[in-house]
């Protein structure tokens, strides 16, 4: 999957930084720091869940901003619901309404679909993406537990079947042992589905998920540059430079 010359399930896990400024102040900040350390990041994520008291107009103008200022980068169009650690609001109908809108009118390369909304959504906007060429990460995103290692195998070939380029999983630790079964998961997915898989534990707990997820199969790492946009979230220089440290052992 090679996206403006970034080929993402190759070599070491790639970078993805947010932006989840609400206005052109905040985000005119974070893309001069973004052009201030170029090499501490691969892709760029909108999370414009940050939007939410915008119209649909001046949404869609917000993301048109950011991509025809940061275009020489994949970007992922990312709207979080509050249910999954977002500040989203938006009903079903509405998620649906605004992603569709936002694949059709704006210069997006990824999108970032929630997994648990209603079937015939994620249906009918994984065929839109589909359609535009556009790459689909499905995810799930739980800020209270960590399932089962049955359950996140189950998750991520349920994904895979849905039609999933990019398959995500974020959960909250409650202890190293579901660390070590979330790195489990990714490790097992990656060999058994032949796919690109994405495993994440939130929290400090979870940071090593962010540094060594690549070495069991994650092919992304979520970083920061002025605000972090979940918790755990390490900077992306320092990110970076330790996912270097793998690189240099292998």
């Amino acid at each position: 999957m090679n996206i403006k010359g970034v080929d993402i399930g190759a070599g070491m896990p790639k970078v993805v930084v947010s932006f989840s400024g609400n206005s052109k102040e905040m985000i005119d900040e974070e893309m001069e720091a973004a052009r201030m350390n170029t090499s501490a990041f691969d892709i760029l994520e909108i999370r414009s869940d940050a939007f939410d008291a915008l119209s649909r107009e001046d949404h869609i103008e917000m993301v048109e901003y950011i991509t025809s200022h940061m275009a020489g980068y994949p970007i992922i169009y990312t709207y979080r619901t509050l249910k999954e650690g977002g500040k989203g609001q938006k009903t079903a109908a509405e998620y649906e309404s605004l992603l569709a809108d936002v694949m059709e009118r704006c210069s997006i390369d990824m999108v970032d679909i929630e997994f648990f909304m209603y079937e015939d959504i994620i249906d009918n906007l994984v065929a839109r993406a589909k359609s535009k060429e556009i790459g689909v990460i499905l995810s799930q995103h739980d800020f209270q537990d960590t399932p089962h290692f049955d359950e996140m195998m189950a998750t991520y070939r349920d994904m895979l079947e849905s039609g999933g380029d990019i398959l995500k999983l974020a959960y909250q630790p409650a202890g190293g042992r579901d660390v070590l079964s979330i790195l489990s998961a990714v490790h097992d997915a990656r060999q058994q589905f032949d796919c690109r898989v994405v495993g994440i534990a939130m929290g400090e707990l979870g940071k090593i998920t962010r540094v060594a997820g690549g070495v069991f199969g994650s092919c992304l790492t979520y970083g920061y540059i002025l605000h972090k946009a979940a918790p755990g979230q390490i900077l992306a220089e320092d990110l970076k430079e330790n996912l270097g440290l793998f690189e240099e052992g292998k």
